[in-house]
């Protein structure tokens, strides 16, 4: 199984620029009408085949004839690549709909299941052990941020709203460690607290509390880290190896931070048999903050 990527050069007809377009095109192996290939192996039977295809910036880019007929040799490489998934730069639409389909679950699992790196970057340089946090989200979520947690932090709080039923990690982790965690339906305990970690489908009620807490958030839900003191919010991206982004030159921030990771950690999952996550550790990626 091999992945695809279609990259966009730009197609000037224009005497200097055609000479950069041939210099260009000399580096990769060409398969007329100037269609480069270029190969990043991501794994001994995985490999990311990016296509580049002539584009002229500002042109619309609706299916006209000379875009069926690209497509038809695309697909005749992608085909020979025995490429099973695609991925498009932005710029390119009307080719294979990738833009369409949506990667922010699995970038999701992957915050959730790596939360502690996002911990070491909000607070880096800070003695975590001397922190108290507070934690809120669903009944699973809260079970594996008490254990997870327990040996990093001074104390816990757990947020939870008035009838949910309290995680049954709280009694196990604080017997094994010594380490508080505080069950809790009151909102004043963020009062006391410099980090709160939102894990996904926490409660709506709890929506409100953001604009009132002075401290910092990380909602894995939303993909944020917010610093409410200051007034700055993160998104939390995933950081590809130089490995691949050598190979694929600039990319926007969109498709290099989260489209581009999500897809191949999604597509590499699959084939593997094992979670975004893990996909996501095997392939080198670094969990990071961008402004």
């Amino acid at each position: 199984m091999n992945l695809g990527m279609i990259l966009p050069h730009e197609a000037n007809h224009g005497k200097e620029t055609g000479k950069v377009t041939r210099r260009i095109l000399s580096a990769l192996s060409v398969v007329p009408p100037c269609i480069g290939i270029r190969r990043i192996m991501l794994d001994p039977n995985i490999s990311l085949v990016i296509c580049s295809i002539p584009y002229s910036r500002g042109r619309s880019s609706q299916n006209n004839g000379p875009d069926r007929r690209l497509k038809r040799r695309l697909d005749r490489i992608l085909a020979e690549e025995g490429v099973l998934s695609v991925i498009e730069h932005p710029d390119i639409k009307n080719l294979y709909g990738s833009h369409k389909t949506r990667y922010e679950s699995y970038l999701t699992d992957i915050a959730v299941s790596r939360f502690t790196e996002l911990l070491g970057i909000v607070h880096r340089g800070m003695g975590l052990g001397r922190m108290e946090i507070t934690v809120t989200g669903c009944q699973r979520h809260l079970e594996y941020a008490i254990t997870r947690l327990i040996s990093l932090v001074k104390t816990i709080n757990v947020l939870i709203p008035e009838g949910f039923r309290e995680p049954g990690k709280a009694e196990e982790a604080f017997d094994e460690t010594g380490i508080p965690v505080h069950i809790t339906t009151d909102p004043g305990v963020l009062r006391r607290t410099p980090l709160w970690i939102r894990f996904p489908d926490d409660h709506e009620s709890f929506d409100c509390l953001p604009a009132v807490y002075t401290g910092r958030i990380i909602d894995l839900g939303a993909l944020k880290v917010i610093d409410t003191r200051a007034k700055r919010i993160y998104d939390i991206c995933l950081e590809l190896p130089e490995s691949i982004l050598g190979e694929t030159g600039p990319l926007p921030d969109q498709l290099r931070y989260l489209r581009l990771p999500g897809f191949l950690a999604a597509n590499c999952a699959n084939a593997w048999g094992e979670s975004a996550a893990e996909a996501s550790i095997r392939l080198n990626m670094r969990l990071n903050l961008k402004p």
